[in-house]
């Protein structure tokens, strides 16, 4: 189990430094325009804090399918290329050391995947609650809650601030951590983006709020530059593995 009292390690430690990690009743948002490795990195701390860590953990997987993540998984922990996982082509010796340990170690984690397409925020909280009151029964409880990406809850571009309102009002409620992904428009080069590139109409940032923009994946790193209303940090040059989607 993971030791510090209170954040919640992302796993990626050099980040851990500047942010603590997750923080309970607390937002945090990973932006950046399309292709720049959001997905990965959910998929990295997913996999930290169900897998590595075992804290109870859900992901709504709006984007992708329970198979598509099940695969970036797969590939994020074992680091055998997803291309090799997708076709098959991987050695009996990777099989049996490095995919077969990790398929049971993902069914055995605390890892529960909604992967309804244009979900609604309504069904996000309800599910939420249930499994936070399912889990306290046996002695547990749902700490961290992953949503991969805003706008594709359903009625995002009209209701921004209300879905905001009610994810802001579910952290705080439960006392957990959400992190949401959320893109950005398009740039030509690796530019690091702003608060204005947000593909949203307004978005309501509060004081409290971490976002962590990425951009310039390239040369097998990924550039990290974590803000909040009222700061921003310097930017982190991360290893990023685009093949297994293994950053850190």
């Amino acid at each position: 189990m993971y030791t510090n009292k209170y954040f919640i390690p992302t796993g990626i430690q050099s980040l851990d430094a500047i942010i603590g990690g997750l923080e309970p009743g607390k937002l945090t948002f990973v932006a950046s325009k399309p292709g720049q490795g959001k997905t990965a990195f959910l998929t990295n701390v997913v996999a930290h804090t169900a897998v590595s860590q075992h804290i109870p953990t859900a992901i709504f997987s709006i984007e992708m399918g329970r198979n598509s993540l099940y695969e970036r998984l797969v590939a994020k922990i074992s680091k055998v290329k997803i291309e090799l996982l997708r076709n098959g082509y991987f050695s009996q010796e990777q099989h049996k050391r490095l995919i077969l340990p990790t398929l049971d170690n993902l069914q055995k984690s605390p890892l529960y995947i909604d992967d309804t397409a244009a979900i609604h925020i309504d069904r996000i909280c309800q599910q939420t609650y249930r499994l936070y009151k399912e889990l306290s029964q046996t002695g547990t409880i749902v700490k961290v809650v992953a949503i991969d990406y805003f706008q594709l809850i359903k009625e995002a571009q009209t209701e921004t601030n209300r879905i905001l309102a009610k994810l802001r009002k579910l952290a705080h409620d439960l006392q957990i951590a959400i992190i949401v992904t959320i893109q950005c428009k398009r740039h030509e080069g690796n530019i690091q983006p702003a608060l204005s590139d947000i593909r949203l109409p307004i978005i309501d940032i509060q004081k409290e709020d971490k976002i962590i923009f990425l951009y310039g994946n390239a040369n097998n790193t990924i550039k990290l530059s974590v803000c909040t209303a009222e700061h921003k940090s310097n930017t982190l040059q991360i290893p990023f593995d685009k093949d297994s989607g293994y950053i850190g």
